[in-house]
């Protein structure tokens, strides 16, 4: 009989003390009064280093200015207006003064307008003013030519750097004259092949190579 007495009150004993446990353990778990749920603590901001630019962050133009120089040039040297039907292609005019002064329209393809660095494709059409009783002289030689207005073909193709408003075109191509050899020699000279070649040469028309710096216009 004792023996059922010291467990029953062992027992009791146990389960008075685990419930005690129990409702410590709910009663700090609760909010008290006047406190407030712990937040987590945010992580430290570090400053975020800014971005490298990539090609479609570069802006685009409606139309662009650009001054071209060179050897066979459409316009020798020259200035030209375009204007972008499409972000790939347009359309161009100008004029400028070589061996007689020159005028004409042409249109432009650009490959990769998305990019800072593009290759393009082109063809211009130029009118060249007529020049007369123009002296040259090659190797001693002299002689004294006219020539009459024409019109000219050129091919073109390139590339255009532009990573911000102004940029640079870099220009290849060749000209093909449309009509016969406008150049007309003075009956007084009877010029050697050489020097026709020559005049042939700075005639409008043949190899181009040219460069140029391109404004960007609008937006």
């Amino acid at each position: 009989m004792l023996k059922l007495s010291t467990l029953l009150l062992a027992g009791g004993l146990a389960y008075f003390t685990v419930g005690q446990a129990h409702a410590q353990t709910e009663l700090n778990s609760r909010p008290q009064p006047g406190m407030t749920p712990s937040q987590a603590t945010p992580a430290p901001a570090y400053p975020q280093l800014p971005l490298r630019p990539t090609d479609d962050d570069y802006p685009r133009y409606q139309g662009s200015l650009a001054l071209e120089l060179g050897w066979g040039a459409p316009y020798g040297f020259g200035v030209s207006y375009a204007h972008h039907l499409t972000p790939n292609w347009d359309i161009n005019g100008g004029l400028g003064i070589g061996i007689g002064g020159k005028i004409g329209i042409g249109t432009r393809y650009f490959l990769k307008p998305e990019r800072t660095f593009t290759p393009y494709v082109g063809a211009n059409v130029v009118r060249t003013g007529r020049i007369d009783q123009v002296s040259v002289e090659l190797n001693g030689e002299q002689a004294v030519y006219s020539m009459a207005s024409s019109a000219t073909l050129h091919l073109r193709g390139g590339v255009r750097w532009q990573p911000g408003r102004v940029g640079l075109l870099a220009t290849g191509g060749y000209g093909v004259r449309l009509g016969g050899n406008p150049v007309v020699y003075d009956p007084a000279y009877n010029p050697s092949p050489q020097l026709r070649n020559f005049v042939d040469i700075i005639s409008p028309g043949g190899v181009e190579v040219s460069v140029g710096i391109v404004v960007g216009l609008g937006r």
